[in-house]
């Protein structure tokens, strides 16, 4: 579904991704770890056309997407989930999920299916349809943020730091919502500093560190990689985003 090759990318001067490669298969989960500043987020941004890559191309679904808009991957089927609050607080439940699928040219039936079916995923949101999106908790607002992205029913789903700021007990139900989206087919990529969240979820594992993978496998081989595992939770704090993982010529 998804295929990177030798991608380089950074901020003016400054790089950040070194010929990143790797393929995400579809109906595959894979995760991407690394300390903060390892060029997570970048790479991210350049997936998502947020950012121009300087080298290397992206195929999404065997078509060329290195140079296109964002919006022109949005149609093709890649969707992102940013990390953080992805909600309006003031709105609904219901307003929320309608919100999200403004300029999407569907019938009221159809908008009706793709509502139900995201809430058939995240059945605590279902009795709370009228509630201001302000009022949930923590865990209920990124479920919520998550349901407006699958309303789109994306090829391709990039998640960003899903469980940041969250209680253990919440990413746990978390948890529990995208191993289902797993075992119903869907197609992800997991950015995420909670680590065991990644490895529980992941088929794959890639580590990445100042701009380049230095492990791809299966998930339980990472495991083992405990010098890795380390890093991961000892990474020096992360500065200033437009010079995550930067490296000057």
């Amino acid at each position: 579904m998804l295929q990177v090759r030798n991608l380089s990318a950074g901020y003016g001067h400054v790089r950040v991704l070194f010929g990143v490669s790797f393929s995400l298969a579809r109906s595959e989960t894979v995760a991407l770890l690394g300390a903060n500043g390892a060029g997570k987020t970048t790479l991210l941004r350049a997936l998502g056309g947020l950012l121009v890559p300087t080298g290397g191309a992206v195929r999404l679904g065997g078509r060329n997407i290195t140079f296109s808009e964002p919006e022109t991957r949005f149609r093709h089927g890649m969707v992102q989930l940013r990390g953080g609050e992805g909600t309006f607080a003031p709105l609904s439940v219901g307003e929320n999920l309608r919100a999200a699928l403004i300029g999407a040219d569907l019938r009221r039936a159809e908008i009706l299916e793709r509502r139900d079916e995201v809430l058939a995923v995240f059945p605590a949101l279902a009795g709370r349809l009228e509630d201001p999106a302000r009022d949930l908790s923590g865990g209920q607002r990124q479920m919520l943020a998550l349901a407006m992205v699958l309303q789109h029913r994306p090829e391709v789903l990039l998640i960003d730091e899903l469980s940041l700021g969250l209680a253990p007990i919440v990413v746990q139900e978390l948890l529990g919502a995208l191993a289902r989206l797993r075992e119903h087919g869907r197609t992800m990529l997991v950015v995420e500093q909670s680590v065991s969240l990644a490895l529980d979820l992941a088929d794959r594992a890639m580590f990445l560190e100042n701009g380049r993978i230095i492990f791809e496998g299966r998930s339980e081989e990472l495991q083992q990689r405990h010098d890795l595992l380390r890093a991961a939770f000892l990474g020096a704090p992360e500065e200033d985003p437009a010079a995550e993982g930067a490296v000057r010529p």
